[in-house]
C-alpha cells in the first residue's frame, strides 16, 4: 500500500508495500516488504492518536489494512506455481489472449464487493495463461481491494471431499468455505472422471453460489465448440477406460460436465477462448523458488 511509510521507491515492492513470494510446500504468500517491516508513521503500533477536541482518540494506521488485505491473499490459497502472477507479467501473444486479459482486468478492477457481478469462464489448450489470469484476478481483489478469493482446483477438492469422507466429517465441511467466498477460482473444470458422483459435487457447488448470488470464475482445457454431428449429445467416456485421459480429451466442455451444469455456467459467466502457443514449452514461469 503506498504511502504507508511514505516511501514509495523500493525496489523490491515498487512502492506496492508487499512481495507475494513462490516457496517450495508453500501456497502463494505474501508478506510485507523489508521497507515496510516497521511503519515509519506508528512505529508499528498500528495505530495513530488524532487529535479530537481537547483529548486524542485512536484510529488504527494504514498499515493495518496493508496488513488485513495481505491475510486476504494468503487466505486465498493460490498455488505456488502462479505466485507472481499479475496482469503486468501476463505476456499476450494472441489477439484471443490479448481479449481474455482485458476481460479479466476489467472485471477485477471493476469488482464490488456490494454488487452481483458476472463471472468469467476461460477456455483453451493446456499452457496458454488462463489459470495467470485467474491469480493475476485474485491478486488484484485481494491485494488492492480486500476482497475475499478462494482458489481450488477441482480434482484436489474433489480428493479433499473424499478424505473428508475417510475421516467422517461430512463433505460440506470441505465445501462450505467455498460456498461462502464472495469470489471464487474453479480450475481445471472438467478434468476429473465425469462420474456422476463427481458431477454432483460439481453441481451443488455452483448452484449454491449461483443461489447466493456470489461471482464464480472458471478455466478449463476442454473446448467450447458445440457436438460434432456424428457425436450423440451428453456423450460421455468410459471413466474406467486405460483411454480416459485420451478419449475425454476430444469432448467439449458440455460433453465434460454435463448439459445442466453448463447451462448454468454459460448463465453465470462470459466465456472467453484463450489460444496460443504452450508458455511452458517458451520457458516462461521459470523464475527462482525464494
Amino acid at each position: 500500500m503506498p504511502g504507508a511509510s511514505g516511501d514509495t521507491t523500493c525496489e523490491r515492492c515498487a512502492g506496492m508495500g508487499y512481495r507475494v513470494l513462490k516457496m517450495k510446500g508453500r501456497p502463494a504468500t505474501a508478506r510485507r516488504c523489508e521497507c515496510q517491516e516497521t511503519c515509519t508513521r506508528c512505529k508499528g503500533a498500528g495505530y495513530l492518536l488524532v487529535p479530537a477536541g481537547a483529548t486524542s482518540v485512536a484510529q488504527p494506521c494504514a498499515c493495518r489494512h496493508l496488513d488485513e488485505r495481505i491475510q486476504t491473499f494468503n487466505g486465498a490459497s493460490l498455488p505456488a506455481s502462479v505466485a507472481r502472477a499479475s496482469f503486468d507479467t501476463y505476456r499476450a501473444k494472441h489477439a484471443t489472449q490479448t481479449k481474455a486479459k482485458a476481460a479479466a482486468e476489467e472485471f477485477a478492477k471493476k469488482f464490488r464487493a456490494d454488487r452481483e457481478a458476472h463471472g468469467l469462464l476461460f477456455y483453451g489448450r493446456p499452457g496458454t495463461g488462463k489459470t495467470h489470469l485467474l491469480a493475476s484476478i485474485i491478486r488484484y481483489l485481494t491485494l488492492e481491494k480486500g476482497v475475499g478469493c478462494r482458489y481450488v482446483e477441482f480434482m484436489l477438492l474433489l480428493s479433499d471431499i473424499k478424505a473428508a469422507f475417510g475421516s467422517n466429517r461430512g463433505y460440506l465441511d470441505v465445501m462450505r468455505p467455498l460456498t461462502r467466498a464472495p469470489v471464487l477460482v474453479i480450475d481445471e473444470l472438467g478434468k476429473e472422471r465425469g462420474t456422476d458422483w463427481e458431477r454432483s459435487m460439481l453441481d451443488e457447488l455452483i448452484s449454491r453460489r449461483y443461489n447466493s448470488g456470489l461471482t464464480t470464475l472458471f478455466a478449463t482445457n476442454y473446448s467450447d465448440a458445440p457436438p460434432k454431428p456424428q457425436e450423440r449429445e451428453g456423450a460421455r467416456v468410459n471413466t474406467g477406460s486405460k483411454e480416459f485421459g485420451r478419449d475425454a480429451e476430444a469432448l467439449s466442455l458440455a460433453q465434460r460436465v454435463g448439459d445442466r451444469i453448463y447451462s448454468r455456467l454459460r448463465e453465470m459467466c462470459s466465456l472467453y477462448p484463450v489460444d496460443g502457443n504452450d508458455y511452458r514449452t517458451l520457458g516462461w514461469g521459470t523464475d527462482d523458488w525464494d
